[in-house]
């Protein structure tokens, strides 16, 4: 459904064995829901942490922070869609090489076809992401979506509680295919 997920990448020339920490004041993930057909509308999730040690990004992105803008409905999503009493986050792993990121010098940016290994409520699956890549500062990365990643919301077995809240909500449809976008800071610590 989101995630999107997820969000992911870094770098470093050269000596990339420290650990590289997510800057949640400096990220941010979106997707977009579209109901009856004709109606789109831009949600976020508010509270990311991750780390990438040189070979693969890891980020967890807390379920309660999602944010539509609407309060109910943030309940009802996080009680019937991604079951949020039992599983409190939506991960997101990828292996990034940090080989692919060393020849980056400050300001340049590189793209990159990325596999993303998604949680939500328990079930995995592979998404690929075409990540931009820029070194902001010798110690600070930047990964963006080049174009937004399409989650199928019925590939992560969300079907049922879609269903729910569409009932709840009185809607005719709820499309399953949810862009997601992201942008994340990692800074080497």
């Amino acid at each position: 459904m989101k995630v999107f997920t997820i969000a992911l990448a870094l770098a470093s020339s050269g000596a990339l064995a420290t650990n590289w920490q997510l800057d949640n004041s400096q990220s941010a993930l979106h997707f977009v829901s579209v109901k009856n057909d004709v109606v789109a509308e831009t949600h976020r999730f508010k509270q990311l942490s991750g780390q990438w040690d040189g070979s693969k990004v890891e980020i967890s992105i807390a379920v309660n922070s999602m944010d539509t803008q609407i309060p109910i409905r943030d309940e009802r999503i996080w009680q019937y869609v991604l079951n949020a009493g039992q599983f409190t986050a939506i991960s997101v792993t990828a292996p990034l090489a940090s080989d692919k990121l060393d020849n980056l010098s400050v300001g340049q940016s590189s793209v990159h076809t990325v596999p993303l290994n998604v949680n939500i409520a328990g079930q995995t699956n592979e998404l690929s992401a075409q990540v931009r890549i820029t070194r902001l500062t010798d110690k600070s990365l930047q990964a963006s979506t080049e174009t937004p990643v399409m989650l199928n919301t019925n590939s992560f077995n969300l079907a049922a509680g879609v269903a729910r809240l569409q009932e709840l909500a009185g809607l005719k449809r709820i499309e399953p295919l949810v862009p997601v976008s992201f942008t994340v800071l990692f800074n080497q610590q």
